[in-house]
């Protein structure tokens, strides 16, 4: 097939013979002049590549004649089961065009590698996607719960999120609401908000008559038997909401997000702030401090996560509690506050953001 000449019998290509690439030389006319043994001994074998050699030194000397003529040029060609990737120089001397050499690398293993990690990653993404529509339907709806009336904002910053809040019915006058903030992002993330979820209601099922101080404390020792890692932890914030007396209950586990409580009745909002320990492995809980106030028909109860006051403008200034706080005291509705939000934040969204809102009605 190959017909050396004195072009390719130059003693200056001896040294393509020990290249483990395939290497050609195809002249002016289409013609190849050269092959290296490592690619004669693959074309004696293989039909696919010997008519592959043949109808492509035309085709390559057509692109040569063109505006072509003074590139290198890199492709990809699946041949004989067998990825190459395949790179075409000319050949000068001075200004004459004596033809062009092609290098063909066997990249098999690195496109089989691609290609199983890019099935991997599909793969890993159809789960993420399946775990984000479970996180997002065991999230409490927009509705009424008895004397409540909840709406929120639930943005993750990722596919996954670390934020996660609930609503939980104790008995018929007493309503538990919580906010929780787990360390981090993903699926580890993920899975611990559905472990906050069904030990706060196993909790809450067991011991309708626990305080949320109580509470707290026997979701940190369900959360230690569990043996995680010690960099792993979580904050949560918990309130009781109490009908028979018009009075909310509440205790804090190291969430930085005091919630704003608006009165309807003295048209103010105040943080409803009470001190406490984050749940962990490696900080144990002194005490979870626990506080009441009094409700009112039309109170306002706003909780939310710290992808809120931690959201960034254009000169990285963080939004802040005074300016959530001054919003919603003069606007004192979710959506006008998240417009706020979302006015201010430059860029893209670093952190989860949730914002929840319970509407108190005597009934």
């Amino acid at each position: 097939m190959v017909k050396r000449n004195n072009f390719t019998e130059d003693k200056n290509f001896f040294i393509l013979n020990s290249m483990d690439d395939r290497v050609r030389i195809v002249d002016p006319k289409g013609k190849t002049v050269f092959i290296n043994d490592v690619f004669k001994n693959a074309s004696d074998k293989s039909l696919e590549l010997k008519n592959y050699i043949n109808e492509n030194a035309s085709f390559l000397m057509l692109q040569r004649n063109s505006t072509l003529s003074n590139t290198t040029m890199i492709e990809e060609k699946l041949i004989d089961d067998r990825y190459f990737s395949i790179k075409t120089s000319p050949i000068y001397n001075g200004d004459e065009f004596l033809g062009i050499i092609e290098v063909y690398r066997d990249i098999t293993r690195e496109s089989l590698m691609k290609i199983e990690l890019f099935n991997n990653n599909r793969n890993m993404l159809d789960d993420v996607r399946f775990v984000k529509k479970i996180q997002s339907n065991i999230l409490p709806k927009d509705n009424s719960y008895a004397n409540l009336r909840l709406r929120s904002k639930y943005l993750p910053s990722d596919e996954l999120s670390g934020d996660f809040f609930d609503i939980i019915k104790i008995d018929d006058n007493k309503y538990g609401i919580y906010i929780a903030d787990i360390m981090g992002h993903g699926v580890k993330a993920s899975i611990m908000t559905m472990f906050i979820k069904l030990t706060m209601n196993a909790i809450l099922d067991k011991h309708p008559t626990f305080s949320p101080s109580e509470i707290l404390f026997k979701l940190r020792d369900k959360f230690a038997k569990l043996g995680m890692e010690s960099s792993q932890y979580f904050t949560a914030w918990l309130g009781v909401f109490d009908f028979s007396e018009n009075k909310l209950t509440f205790s804090n586990a190291g969430h930085n997000c005091p919630p704003l409580l608006y009165s309807k009745s003295k048209e103010e909002v105040s943080f409803l702030l009470v001190s406490g320990r984050m749940i962990s492995n490696i900080i144990e809980p002194d005490n979870y401090d626990e506080k009441m106030v009094k409700i009112e028909d039309g109170d306002r109860l706003l909780l939310f996560s710290d992808g809120a006051i931690e959201a960034k403008n254009e000169a990285r200034k963080e939004y802040g509690l005074e300016r959530l706080r001054d919003v919603y005291n003069r606007e004192h509705d979710l959506e006008k506050t998240y417009k706020d939000i979302k006015k201010f934040t430059w860029g893209k969204q670093e952190d989860d953001l949730s914002l929840v809102e319970v509407e108190y009605k005597e009934i």
